[in-house]
């Protein structure tokens, strides 16, 4: 019931003014009892048409890789619920309007993990700046409305698509959050 509650927020929304370019907003999609929940950046196209998270060429190659390393109960979602105009990167604006639906999405599910897949969702679950690369790979704590959570963080399905060479680290990441979850860390190596 809270996720829907939730996702009722989202469609009514108009904080920012991605409700006057966008065909449908797009709310968080999976299991309310998930262990992980990952978070991407906003809509691209694909999503704004059909109003689901990652169903574009990004989308697969996570929901895949997701199933390939064995993931039962996710979630997954955005930061920003809206698709920006030709799939820019959202505004701190359009970021700070969102973040309330993220951060309520966590307090409903309770995941034991996030995945912050890029940049746009470390810097609104961490308040992180600049490059991936000190942080990618590694899980920190984040605060969600007043609840500790913890967060790893890899590249976004996009940027692997983008640059091939990135793949590797990222199911890696994805392995070692399945590890992180299950607590199984014999199953994947780390490295």
């Amino acid at each position: 019931m809270c996720l829907r509650e939730v996702a009722e927020k989202v469609k009514g929304c108009c904080k920012c003014d991605l409700c006057k370019v966008r065909k449908n907003p797009v709310p968080g999609e999976g299991d309310e009892g998930a262990e992980v929940v990952f978070v991407g950046e906003a809509p691209g196209k694909e999503e704004d048409e059909e109003g689901r998270p990652f169903v574009g060429r990004a989308g697969r190659l996570l929901r895949s890789t997701i199933s390939q390393i064995g993931f039962k109960k996710y979630y997954i979602t955005n930061v920003v619920k809206c698709r920006p105009p030709g799939n820019r990167t959202p505004t701190e604006e359009e970021v700070e309007a969102c973040k309330p639906y993220l951060i309520e999405e966590l307090n409903c599910i309770r995941p034991k993990l996030v995945v912050a897949l890029g940049r746009t969702a470390a810097e609104a679950l961490l308040g992180l700046k600049g490059p991936l690369k000190g942080v990618r790979g590694k899980v920190l704590v984040a605060s969600a409305g007043g609840a500790r959570v913890k967060v790893l963080v890899t590249y976004h399905p996009a940027a692997v698509l983008r640059n091939p060479k990135l793949k590797e680290q990222f199911v890696s990441d994805l392995k070692k959050a399945f590890n992180e979850v299950y607590k199984q860390r014999s199953l994947f190596d780390s490295g």
